[in-house]
Order: C-alpha cells, then structure tokens, then sequence
C-alpha cells in the first residue's frame, strides 16, 4: 500500500515539475503557446498577460510541490526499508 502510495506521489508531483520547468525555459509562455507559435510571439508586447501568468504557475509549482516530492520519496524508500 505504501509504495503504492510512494510511486503515485512521485509520479504526480514530477509530472507537476516538469511541466513547470517549460514555462520557466520559455520565459513563461508555453502555458498559453504552442512551441511553434512561441517563435513569433516572443516579443510581443500583447502576451505579458500570458507571460504573468506562466511566471506565476511555474514559480508557485517550484515553491509548493517540491516538498511534497520529497515526502513521497521518502515514504516509497520507508516501504522498502523497513
């Protein structure tokens, strides 16, 4: 049970990571463009709301998952420790 437990958190929260990782690489678009459209909206000044937004989830996800990533670690190497 507990490593059930363990794996479904740790695939979760790396899920959760990893998307999270995109928008911090794309200056914070990906979360609103495709990567072929990131090209020509790069610099457009109309998608700051955009870029705000990816900013925001990818600072939030790197501030509040990574414990919880930790703890499930933790939990699978408790299962087949002890």
């Amino acid at each position: 049970m507990l490593e059930q437990i363990g794996f479904g958190g740790i695939a979760f929260t790396g899920l959760l990571l990893l998307t999270a990782v995109l928008p911090l690489l794309t200056n914070g678009l990906f979360v609103a463009r495709f990567p072929w459209d990131y090209i020509k909206h790069k610099n457009d000044p109309r998608s700051e709301a955009e870029r705000r937004a990816g900013k925001a989830y990818s600072n939030f996800i790197f501030k509040y998952v990574p414990p919880f990533f930790i703890g499930f670690l933790l939990i699978l190497m408790m299962a087949y420790l002890f």
